[in-house]
């Protein structure tokens, strides 16, 4: 009731500001007290998972696939923090650039009619600033649970900075994406494409819920998932029993009928099947484990030239999840 006077007093009395700050402050304290509540409260409960992202930036204003990203999923099932990061240390003058900043952002979140909370973050490093972050308390209260990273898919030297700091939010058990992200962009959001493989099982939960999350959004409602698992030809029976008994279990949260299986030849590529699968797709999903990064490194997110935004999924807490 109170937020509903507070938008009437606002928008339709706007020489009333006086009668607008009282509102506001009492929905302030409103918001204080639910959130001493929720924490009071708070029990984890693994059976329950909403994706509670945190993102942080300082190309907020030279491209949008990170917000755009957190906008999806925050839009109806989950929570999202967006933070652009600014370089430096705290002082009057960056206070002052923070401030004006904020004002950007709180104009792109209404212009976009998202979500997600906004803010800048004044640190003198992306290490800091993601040691920071990660303390946060959720927008909703609780913790936040998912962290999102984002480089363009030719900038080698963003993915090797972003790789260095992997360490510090998987310290905290966080589910980590990364979304390489391209001029094509989301193209028609039209289609989403999972590609499973043989050692993705333990993120596949995530992969298939977070896309049904996206899918939540008005931008893809005419949007369908398309989930692929990708198999050595030698191993393609053994894997095939494997994914039908998870699914059977409910482990992976999708009937066997919705997934194609994928042979793939023993001298070919993984991603390169991907490239020949998804040349169409809009989002095309794939998980990936940290003990793969120590052998491959950057290397691993290379070469998927021709496809729209990827991301790069992989499940933290490694439990599995059911959405509220």
């Amino acid at each position: 009731i109170m937020g509903i006077l507070y938008v009437v007093v606002t928008r339709y009395n706007p020489n009333r500001q006086g009668l607008a700050r009282i509102f506001q402050g009492v929905i302030f304290q409103l918001s204080r007290r639910l959130q001493v509540f929720l924490q009071k409260t708070d029990k984890d409960d693994p059976e329950h998972w909403r994706p509670s992202v945190i993102c942080i930036s300082d190309s907020t204003f030279k491209r949008s696939a990170a917000f755009d990203m957190i906008r999806y999923i925050s839009h109806r099932y989950g929570f999202g923090t967006y933070l652009h990061y600014l370089n430096g240390y705290v002082s009057r003058e960056t206070t002052t650039e923070a401030r004006a900043t904020l004002k950007r952002l709180i104009h792109l979140g209404e212009a976009s009619r998202s979500n997600v909370y906004l803010n800048t973050l004044i640190s003198p490093s992306y290490t800091t600033a993601i040691a920071q972050s990660i303390q946060m308390p959720g927008v909703s209260g609780k913790d936040n649970n998912m962290f999102l990273f984002e480089y363009t898919r030719d900038g080698e030297e963003e993915l090797n900075i972003i790789l260095e700091n992997m360490k510090l939010v998987k310290a905290s058990n966080f589910d980590i994406g990364i979304l390489s992200s391209t001029e094509r962009g989301f193209g028609y959001r039209s289609s989403v494409h999972i590609w499973i493989g043989q050692n993705d099982y333990e993120n596949a939960n995530l992969m298939i819920l977070l896309a049904y999350i996206i899918l939540g959004h008005p931008d893809w409602k005419r949007a369908q998932i398309k989930i692929f698992a990708i198999f050595p030809e030698q191993e393609l029976a053994e894997q095939r029993k494997k994914l039908e008994s998870l699914t059977q279990d409910g482990r992976i949260p999708i009937s066997p009928q919705n997934i194609e299986v994928v042979s793939r030849q023993e001298t070919a590529r993984k991603r390169d099947v991907i490239q020949e699968r998804s040349a169409e797709a809009d989002l095309v999903m794939v998980g990936f484990l940290p003990e793969q990064l120590k052998q491959k490194g950057a290397e691993m997110f290379q070469d998927y030239e021709g496809l729209a935004n990827i991301l790069f999924l992989h499940s933290g807490s490694g439990q599995e999840k059911v959405i509220e």
